[in-house]
């Protein structure tokens, strides 16, 4: 009876046989011979649906579970440039209170080296300093304002002299003082100061002192003296520079870096800083600003706020370590909605191979580790089981969608069909399976793109922005684990920390 209901139920009818008249046709059964047809008709069906509702023709093994492996590709070193300032104020300020504003005094005679009969008197009075910067090079200069006297003693008439800048304009002395800055890999600040030029303002008359009709230049000991008294400071301002504190404002930086930046609700940027190297500097006024960059691996995570690891601020190098932030995002396709989403496109669906038919019931998708995950197909039609595919998730940078190229019968399932139900291994039932078992992440990538935006343009702590502008976000490879589906994407983005003025 089992085996009439089952063809019943794939199509097969039998004739109907009335045990009270010899014809067949409905027409000629009477009442009672119409009710018990009705009546044998209904068990067979009801005998056909138990038969289909019950033990499956086909029951594959499931697919064996193996150890979760992370396949998925390592990103390029990173770069998050900030820039490390320091002004020179202080410095110009102490040179400002050690080099004097006036010195000399235009009635005390000094001897002309090799010329007894010559003397000379000067005093000078000088602006304020100016710092001027190119690249890491200060250049602090001043103008000095000078008058001067000249005598001579002919051995025969009388003594003659001469004077400029008395009671009129005054020449003028260009000053130049140069420091190279430098920070050591210790992150202390360096300089060398050297007494660069002093010499006449200009080329013009008024810019020149030569007294009587000897020529005796009063220029010349008017630089010797401004170049001893310079000399004798250079010591004084490279321990100021010295003495400017760049590391502990730097070290602050390095270690609000090192904190969990919060996204959205439970899903966390970590930079994970690892190194510094120094960039080109440029000057802006008074400051020297250097660019300095943050090698670094960042990551979004999910789940509680990650610890906070505090590691030492790392030597300083020279070498350039990237070419801005690459961000690894990854997105998780949990198996429960990817099922949802399949169920969409396969439940009702009907599969025909070699004249046989295939009716999806119920699919499944889970992981067995690996990388590689397991479909599980319920089905009706010529024949009942359940069996299982197996295969690698891709990623497609085109579409933006998950497929599994390499979909087939997993081990378990193809040694059950080797025969009596070859039908259901032939390609085209397969590839049916392999052209469906796809899922659109395009929205997993935007959405990482507008969390990640949002997560890298904020304050960090007074007067620290973090800012950035998010280039490109794309895929860059799939991984099935055994809890989920993991999307790993690359974001590019141009990063840096700005800094108020007045926290530094």
């Amino acid at each position: 009876m089992i085996g009439r209901a089952a063809k019943i139920a794939n199509g097969w009818r039998p004739a109907i046989v009335n045990p009270l008249r010899t014809t067949t046709t409905p027409q000629s059964l009477t009442p009672f011979q119409r009710g018990v047809t009705r009546a044998c008709a209904f068990a067979l069906v009801s005998l056909a649906t138990a038969a289909c509702e019950g033990k499956l023709d086909i029951e594959a093994p499931a697919p064996a579970l193996t150890a979760d492996t992370d396949t998925l590709p390592a990103l390029p070193s990173s770069t998050l440039d900030i820039p490390l300032t320091y002004d020179l104020t202080p410095v110009v300020r102490a040179l400002e209170k050690a080099v004097p504003r006036k010195f000399g005094n235009i009635d005390e005679r000094h001897n002309v080296s090799g010329q007894p009969r010559m003397h000379v008197a000067f005093e000078a009075v000088r602006d304020p300093f100016q710092v001027a910067l190119e690249g890491q090079v200060a250049h602090i200069t001043a103008v000095l304002h000078y008058a001067g006297k000249g005598w001579y003693k002919p051995p025969v008439v009388g003594e003659v002299s001469g004077s400029c800048g008395i009671g009129g304009e005054r020449p003028r002395l260009r000053i130049e003082i140069t420091d190279a800055l430098r920070i050591t890999p210790e992150w202390q600040l360096r300089g060398k100061t050297r007494i660069g030029r002093i010499e006449p303002y200009s080329n013009a008359n008024h810019d020149q002192c030569r007294v009587t009709v000897f020529n005796i230049n009063v220029s010349d000991r008017v630089v010797d003296a401004t170049r001893s008294i310079l000399n004798g400071k250079r010591s004084m301002i490279d321990d100021k520079i010295a003495r400017l504190d760049i590391r502990t404002r730097f070290e602050g930086w390095w270690h609000l870096l090192q904190r969990p930046i919060p996204l959205t609700d439970s899903v966390w940027l970590v930079i994970n800083p690892s190194a510094v190297r120094m960039g080109e500097a440029v000057g802006v006024k008074r400051t020297l600003v250097t660019a300095l960059g943050f090698s670094a691996s960042p990551r979004v995570v999910t789940g509680k706020q990650p610890p906070t690891v505090e590691t030492p601020l790392p030597p300083l190098y020279p070498a350039a370590v990237g070419d801005g932030l690459h961000i690894l995002l990854e997105g998780v396709l949990d198996y429960q909605l990817a099922t949802r989403l399949l169920e969409g496109a396969l439940v009702g669906k009907i599969v025909e191979g070699k004249g046989q038919t295939l009716v999806v019931r119920h699919v499944r998708l889970f992981g067995i580790g690996g990388g590689k995950l397991a479909l599980e197909l319920e089905f009706r039609g010529t024949t009942s089981g359940r069996i299982y595919f197996i295969g690698t998730p891709e990623y497609n940078p085109a579409t933006n969608d998950l497929s599994v190229p390499d979909l087939d019968y997993d081990a378990g399932t193809a040694n059950l069909l080797v025969s009596g139900f070859e039908w259901l291994k032939h390609d085209e039932v397969r590839d049916y399976f392999r052209q469906h078992a796809r899922w659109s992440v395009g929205d997993v990538v935007d959405k990482g793109r507008e969390q990640l935006s949002k997560g890298l343009n904020r304050d960090l702590t007074s007067g620290v922005k973090l800012t950035a502008d998010v280039k490109t976000v794309r895929g860059l490879a799939v991984h099935a684990q055994k809890a989920a589906i993991r999307l790993r994407a690359q974001a590019d983005a141009n990063a840096r920390l700005t800094v108020k003025q007045g926290t530094q």
